[in-house]
């Protein structure tokens, strides 16, 4: 039976629901052979997850999740086997936090004045040590009752478009790819269809991410079709790099996303894929 990975995991060190040692055991009870903790623009869950690997006999990726600007969106950026400790990667995940910081306080202030029942201090007391964002803030929304979900308190207030959405200022992709390769880290493109693009835009992102020195490209992904899988296959050959895959796995938060096998059982990512990044370190 061949065995299966999963190399896109978000634990309570971000906006997961799992802390890094559940993750681990919910990867051991799926008989899953490695996964890789890739939290966004942090590495605090690393040791955690790491040492639960050790413990239980699964092998642990340390990764990261950063978010880039590419023109003028926003994209996001994998990092596998990277060293936390670095002092370039360490410097750019503190810039990540004080940018979030920055405006986690901007759309609290905002929701504050009209009346909307949040602060920084219950935030960081509700979930304490996580790199917040939006997803806590609408979190707490729901637990007081003015949203029905966390899905829909983002859409009504927090996402593009709605009223108290702060922009983000973005590190520029060459500087976060550069940031994960002097961690000792290999850069993946993350989720290529997510970004709104054309097919001939998605190929122009591609190259500059190549370009950048991103070496692999997630390929298969929760949700993604049998021809969007294809299509990426045969862009990451044509330009020369890996193949990863994962399923964005947010525990209570995305409950139709399941670790190992994605939306409606229909990711399996074989471990072929690992070895074969490994490869490139």
């Amino acid at each position: 039976m061949e065995r299966l990975i999963d190399l896109h995991i978000h634990t309570t060190a971000s906006d997961g629901t799992y802390t890094p040692r559940r993750a681990v055991e919910l990867a051991k009870a799926l008989d899953l052979a490695a996964i890789a903790v890739t939290d966004h623009d942090t590495a605090t869950g690393l040791p955690q997850a790491l040492a639960a690997g050790a413990e239980l006999g699964v092998e642990v990726v340390p990764g990261v999740e950063v978010s880039a600007g590419y023109r003028d969106i926003g994209v996001h950026i994998l990092g596998y086997f990277i060293d936390p400790a670095a002092p370039v990667l360490a410097a750019a995940l503190e810039w990540f936090r004080q940018e979030r910081e920055r405006r986690n306080e901007a759309i609290v202030q905002a929701m504050a004045a009209d009346g909307f029942p949040l602060s920084m201090d219950a935030l960081r007391a509700a979930f304490p040590g996580a790199v917040l964002g939006r997803p806590h803030m609408a979190a707490l929304l729901v637990q007081a009752g003015r949203a029905d979900s966390v899905q829909d308190a983002l859409d009504r207030w927090l996402n593009k478009g709605g009223m108290y959405y702060q922009p983000r200022r973005r590190m520029p992709l060459e500087q976060a790819v550069d940031a994960i390769r002097r961690a000792g880290g290999i850069a993946c493109v993350a989720h290529p269809y997510q970004y709104g693009l054309d097919d001939a835009e998605r190929e122009a992102f591609l190259h500059a991410a190549c370009d950048a020195g991103c070496a692999a490209i997630e390929a298969y992904y929760s949700g993604y079709s049998p021809a969007q899988t294809r299509a990426l296959l045969a862009a990451a050959d044509r330009l020369g790099m890996a193949v990863t895959g994962g399923s964005d796995f947010h525990g209570d938060r995305k409950p139709h996303i399941r670790m190992g096998s994605g939306i409606d059982g229909g990711l399996a990512v074989p471990y072929g894929l690992l070895e074969a990044l490994r490869d490139q370190l």
